[in-house]
């Protein structure tokens, strides 16, 4: 048989945990909570005023004033006052503007922003009026004023999508953090597993102790993507739903690749390094003692994505952490979504592929020295340097 038909097929056996109930229940709770987090995220923000208006055409006044100072206004036409006020009775307007005179009309208190910006209208109705008078044109005094504007220096470059970004990094950082330790934990669970209940001894022998691992890799990195994919799909979803995140299409769409494409790299990395240290262990009790160091690597990059990046996402400490390939599939792609470089990104990611070809073979060889040792742990040496493959007592 093909070696490659053998890995297909402990592969596919993998792939039977897509019906598993803790598989759908455990992606349908991070979809719900990805989604609910966003539609929370517009919910806190508040929503746009609604005001109708009587008048035809003095909404568009109101809602220029509105835009000027940065707050959402919705406007409705309303075919009379009377109409109107009952309207704004029921809570389905906050507010009916009427002109000549200016007049806003509330059920309660008033909007302090739209005061504000009805203010603002009826003090530039009042200073036309004077200019009128005064036989000046108060088209050509608006035009100046409008156009005598404060040059802003800022010495930081501030941007104004930085808290967005924030939020979005942020997001990510967490939810690959989770993929990638949840993926990892289930490699490392399933090797102890077959090698404790001996099932492994009857796999290998009609395969390769490779083909095993690579097998049990890929079908348990299929899971994973498909789990990724859903969840990024269920934010993605809600986004367009709600449009909470208030970013460039051209941003999120490009956000999105890049979390799927640092996902398989940064699985593929992970899981041969879990599934290698996971075989010189016998009991599912003994998988955290010598799953420790990576955790640790694993942690320390989830941490510096909130600690190091935000404060300075193009540093020199980060720029260079960002290309070592255990940190790489956190960092690069949250580096990401505060603009790094695209040649960065595509050689940090060549760097890490470059290494998992190099680990494959590592990996392979600890598995393929350790898997059929039962017993005590298998030391790091041992594994590494081979020896005979026989069971140990």
């Amino acid at each position: 048989m093909n070696p490659l038909t053998e890995v297909r097929l402990i592969a596919a056996r993998e792939l039977a945990r897509l019906r598993t109930k803790m598989f759908v229940i455990g992606t349908a709770v991070m979809m719900v909570l990805v989604a609910g987090l966003l539609i929370g995220i517009k919910l806190l923000g508040g929503s746009a005023t609604t005001v109708g208006f009587v008048e035809k055409g003095f909404g568009g006044q109101v809602a220029a004033v509105a835009s000027a100072m940065k707050f959402d206004l919705e406007t409705r036409d309303v075919p009379s006052e009377k109409e109107g006020e009952r309207l704004v009775r029921e809570g389905e307007l906050d507010a009916l503007v009427l002109d000549g005179p200016l007049r806003m009309v509330v059920k309660g208190e008033p909007d302090g922003q739209l005061e504000a910006a009805l203010s603002a209208l009826a003090q530039q109705s009042a200073l036309n009026g004077e200019l009128a008078a005064a036989g000046v044109d108060p088209a050509k005094v608006n035009q100046a004023v409008a156009g005598a504007t404060v040059e802003v220096v800022s010495l930081e470059g501030a941007d104004e999508l930085r808290d967005l970004r924030m939020g979005l990094a942020m997001g990510l950082a967490v939810l690959l953090f989770l993929m990638l330790q949840v993926s990892g934990v289930m490699v490392a669970q399933g090797v102890v597993e077959e090698k404790s209940s001996r099932v492994v001894e009857l796999l290998l022998s009609s395969v390769r102790p490779w083909q095993l691992m690579a097998g049990k890799v890929l079908g348990l990195g299929v899971l994973g993507f498909v789990q990724m994919g859903l969840v990024v799909a269920a934010g993605v979803g809600a986004q367009v739903a709600t449009g909470a995140l208030d970013l460039p299409v051209g941003d999120l769409a490009g956000t999105v690749v890049w979390s799927l494409v640092w996902f398989v790299a940064g699985y593929t990395l992970y899981a041969l390094l879990y599934a290698a240290f996971a075989a010189t262990v016998s009991r599912q009790e003994d998988i955290g003692g010598v799953t420790a160091p990576i955790q640790v690597v694993l942690m320390a990059g989830y941490f510096m994505c909130f600690t190091l990046v935000p404060s300075d996402p193009d540093g020199l400490l980060v720029r260079i952490l960002s290309f070592v390939p255990v940190f790489a599939p956190l960092l690069m792609p949250v580096r990401a979504v505060f603009g790094a470089p695209w040649w960065e990104q595509a050689l940090s990611l060549g760097v890490t592929v470059v290494v998992v070809v190099a680990l494959v073979w590592l990996a392979g060889r600890m598995y393929s020295n350790s898997v059929l040792r039962t017993g005590g742990r298998v030391g790091l040496k041992e594994a590494i340097g081979g020896g005979s493959p026989a069971r140990r007592s």
